[in-house]
């Protein structure tokens, strides 16, 4: 028998018919519709400059992004900065001590050309040298800007007594007695509960030093200066004396 080319035959004939079958249209039944079915060979196309877009730093020249002064970015100063800032504020303190130095000097010599050549130790041995001591300073005064208690606290401390406050305040000065007999002395310090001030009763109103023959030295007087006037004695509150 010849068994293998009739084998051959057959594989060629469904060769055949398989390469016809990829080839031929397939019939849906149920649609009437007739598709194909074809292998297409894979194909690949590369991109020029694919990453041109991304990397490109050109820009158009009327394009507005913000001017950097409108960035509210904090400032660090540097340790030089700062040591720098140190020196200029302790230099600006010291200018203005020495010019506070200077100023004092100046008013102190213009007091002591103001001075008033009257002094109680010689013309009245009634008068202590405390309060010869608050007098002389008080008309030394004259003239100042300053209001009346700067005006009594300078003249305490003429004599060595450092206190400052409000009028009603001097009444409890460190050694001073309340006058209660109606007599006054040169030195005496004179307080008043209303003058027609306007501080609206919280406190007294004023206080002055008495230098005698019915006047007393007053500061924050007509604009607001040591002026020699009227003690104003119907006024008087408080009389506080100072052996």
């Amino acid at each position: 028998m010849r068994t293998f080319p009739r084998i051959a035959s057959a594989i060629a004939a469904c060769t055949a018919t398989a390469s016809l079958l990829a080839f031929a249209p397939a019939a849906n039944a149920d649609e009437g519709i007739v598709t194909s079915i074809k292998s297409f060979p894979t194909s690949s196309q590369t991109r020029e400059n694919l990453t041109a877009e991304s990397t490109a730093t050109e820009v158009e020249g009327d394009s507005s992004w913000g001017g950097i002064e409108t960035l509210n970015v904090p400032q660090t100063a540097s340790q030089a900065e700062k040591d720098a800032a140190a020196a200029e504020a302790a230099k600006k303190v010291q200018d203005e001590a020495e010019a506070a130095q200077v100023q004092s000097q100046m008013e102190s010599a213009s007091r002591g050309q103001a001075r008033s050549t009257l002094s109680y130790t010689e013309t009245d041995g009634s008068v202590s040298a405390g309060a010869a001591a608050s007098i002389d300073r008080a008309y030394s005064l004259i003239g100042q800007s300053m209001d009346c208690t700067a005006l009594v606290s300078y003249a305490l401390a003429a004599r060595g007594i450092n206190f400052h406050g409000w009028p009603e305040e001097y009444a409890n000065v460190p050694g001073g007695q309340i006058v209660t007999d109606g007599s006054l002395q040169p030195g005496d310090i004179l307080i008043y509960a209303n003058t027609g001030g306007w501080n609206g009763g919280a406190h007294y109103d004023h206080v002055a030093l008495y230098v005698g023959n019915g006047q007393a030295v007053h500061g924050g007087w007509n604009g607001y200066t040591v002026a020699l006037a009227d003690a104003m004695l119907n006024q008087v509150t408080i009389v506080v004396r100072i052996p």
